[in-house]
């Protein structure tokens, strides 16, 4: 059981290792390709693909743990820079890599030692559910407001692995 739960924690955060974030409304800046302040299932789909190709460096259909690394550190690195100290710069990027390791490995469900689009598209599709608090298929400002109240009343929704 505590195992089961590990995991789809795990499961909950490993998305946005390819961009899908925890904050509903940081969720919709990432993920709003087209600028209208919202994000449609179609619109998140079509997003988890480019990436999926951005970070698909050998171009082989799938993402070898060096190539889903590669790019997590890439923007991980980005992010970092704004730590002034060296030292907590450092200790947080080793521990942001250790994470990254594991959730490769959560993500490879199949454990061939790749992750396959649809892999990498089902954990996006449950980030996206865990956004879309309305259940209307699209994630919008008015998930951001269920988030904020859910927090308020310290109910900030419970991750379902499908």
């Amino acid at each position: 059981m505590k195992t089961s739960l590990l995991i789809t924690a795990l499961i909950a955060v490993s998305a946005p290792a390819l961009a899908a974030s925890h904050s509903t409304s940081t969720f919709i800046e990432e993920q709003d390709l087209n600028g209208d302040g919202k994000v449609s299932l179609e619109e998140f789909k079509a997003g988890r693909a480019i990436e999926f190709r951005k970070a698909d460096f050998n171009e082989d259909g799938s993402l070898s743990e060096a190539e889903y690394i590669g790019e997590y550190e890439g923007r991980l690195m980005a992010k970092l820079s704004r730590i002034g100290d060296p030292e907590k710069r450092l200790e947080e990027q080793q521990r942001q890599m250790r994470q990254a390791k594991v959730r490769f490995g959560v993500l490879d469900t199949d454990k061939n030692g790749a992750i396959s689009q649809a892999e990498h598209l089902a954990s996006g599709l449950r980030m996206f559910d865990l956004h879309d608090r309305n259940n209307d298929g699209v994630v919008d400002h008015k998930d951001v407001v269920l988030a904020e109240d859910a927090a308020k009343s310290g109910k900030t929704g419970e991750f379902v692995n499908p």
